[in-house]
């Protein structure tokens, strides 16, 4: 099968943050598999030719290769509706979005009609975009791509705890009370004094650590910087005006507040990894609590469980095993994709009906 594959290739548009989420799962895993032929046309490229050349050139790919599916992974608004339009109307094309829970109200529900079908990890998104009259949304979960995702070999598991994750307010809160209450955490990200850790070393993280933390704390707050996103919001690599939505954007602000899960635990486990994370929507159809991840829901309970699953080495190896057993079997972006492409119904194992 011949996909186009696109979305942000660069943290944030940039390089010095590292490679993206659906740079190393979704791209990676694609072109990998045997079966495809990927092409591979990132939303960086409008930095060098501008959005309406980028536009153009997704159009001569999807004509001149003959492009059996198209898959986007949104971020803001690179792509044109009329481009999606001309897409739809040539081959299959869906989309991925990342943060239905705050963004499917005055984003996703605006670009879901443009698409063949659309793919949500949050565990309400269908219902809510019944709301709007749309019904070609697929749910889906974040994973781990298991070929790149890997536990590494080291001498020993010599980091207590760590944290690995772009700093902000809550985290830095969080592990303020931690290391108050006595516990050292190691902790690398973009914003955090230690620096950001390359894939690499990530990786060595995970392996050498014996209990991982994934925080993922509401990230609404009352500030000026969170308000102003009532008012602006992201377009590519920049902060624009946005008062027109200020309502929708309104309800966005609060709903940001609904703990999502994210692909760290997925990822962590899959690294053979003990994970403690957040409590988060629909978690537990993923994991079973206790035995395959452990769940925090207040600071003061982190602290407990971390000070316990320091001193039970033995429950804490069988926890990590499990897990680790869980997202092999179920987790991997492998397994996402294949359950995606027997539901778009007009592709089996990657071939057309």
């Amino acid at each position: 099968m011949k996909i186009l594959f696109t979305g942000l290739e660069n943290e944030r548009y940039r390089p010095e943050l590292g490679k993206t989420n659906e740079h190393n799962n979704f791209y990676l895993l694609l072109k990998a598999m045997p079966e495809n032929e990927v092409f591979y046309l990132p939303f960086d490229r409008i930095l060098a030719v501008g959005k309406r050349a980028y536009n153009q050139e997704l159009l001569d790919i999807v004509k001149r290769e003959k492009i059996d599916l198209f898959f986007a992974f949104m971020y803001t608004d690179e792509i044109e509706y009329k481009t999606l339009d001309e897409i739809k109307k040539m081959t299959m094309s869906i989309a991925w979005f990342s943060d239905d829970h705050w963004r499917l109200d005055n984003y996703s529900r605006f670009y879901a009609p443009h698409f063949t079908k659309v793919l949500t990890t949050w565990s309400r998104a269908i219902e809510q975009y019944a709301k709007y009259g749309i019904t070609n949304v697929i749910r889906s979960q974040w994973g781990f791509n298991s070929d790149v995702y890997r536990s590494v070999v080291v001498s020993g598991k010599d980091i207590g705890v760590s944290f690995v994750g772009m700093k902000n307010s809550h985290r830095e809160q969080i592990i303020k009370e931690l290391r108050a209450a006595g516990i050292s955490v190691f902790v690398r990200g973009f914003k955090w004094e230690e620096g950001r850790a390359n894939f690499n070393e990530m990786l060595e993280i995970f392996s050498r650590s014996k209990i991982n933390l994934n925080l993922n704390p509401p990230s609404s707050a009352i500030s000026l910087k969170s308000l102003a996103q009532i008012f602006f919001r992201r377009r590519r690599n920049m902060i624009v005006p946005d008062f027109w939505h200020a309502y929708a954007n309104f309800r966005s602000y609060f709903q940001k507040k609904i703990p999502q899960i994210k692909a760290r635990p997925f990822e962590i486990t899959g690294c053979a990894g003990f994970c403690i994370t957040g409590e988060a929507d629909d978690t537990e159809h993923y994991f079973v609590p206790g035995e395959e991840i452990v769940i925090y829901n207040n600071t003061n309970e982190l602290i407990e469980k971390i000070r316990y699953y320091l001193q039970h080495d033995e429950e804490r190896e069988r926890i990590a095993k499990a897990g680790y057993e869980r997202a092999i079997r179920e987790h991997t972006y492998k397994a996402r994709i294949e359950e995606i492409f027997k539901q778009l119904g007009s592709f089996h194992h990657g071939a057309k009906k």
